[in-house]
């Protein structure tokens, strides 16, 4: 099973986990939200996720989400980019339902769990007057 790493600035990568949960249930396995605070040195910061794709890493390769592109997690993971990691910036709640629903069955695919992403992001008043 693919690993997967949540990281951002601040909160946002384990508030995401935690949203995660109550979805799937408290008992998620290989994944870990990594989180960068204002104090945080990027060097060091870059230890720290280092250390989370090991952790999370049981030879399937891993999965990150960043919350944004070429941001200091972003850039903190292009440091140590792998053949068996994978970055996906921009990250959403649909985007990590749909690969922590799929992940045991199939590697993911990349380019389609961008589309999920995108396809979360909505105007609503222009959705419900479509559907009328």
């Amino acid at each position: 099973m693919i690993g997967i790493i949540l990281t951002s600035h601040g909160e946002l990568a384990k508030g995401l986990l935690e949203t995660t949960k109550l979805f799937l249930g408290e008992d998620l396995e290989q994944i870990e939200a990594v989180c960068l605070q204002p104090q945080d040195n990027p060097d060091e910061f870059v230890n720290v996720l280092a250390e989370a794709v090991k952790r999370v890493d049981s030879g399937d390769g891993v999965l990150v989400f960043c919350d944004l592109l070429f941001g200091s997690p972003c850039n903190c993971m292009a440091r140590i980019l792998g053949d068996n990691v994978e970055v996906v910036t921009g990250m959403n709640l649909p985007m990590v339902l749909e690969v922590m629903t799929s992940r045991t069955f199939s590697k993911p695919d990349v380019t389609a769990l961008i589309e999920t992403g995108k396809s979360g992001v909505a105007d609503l008043k222009a959705v419900l007057a479509a559907a009328e």
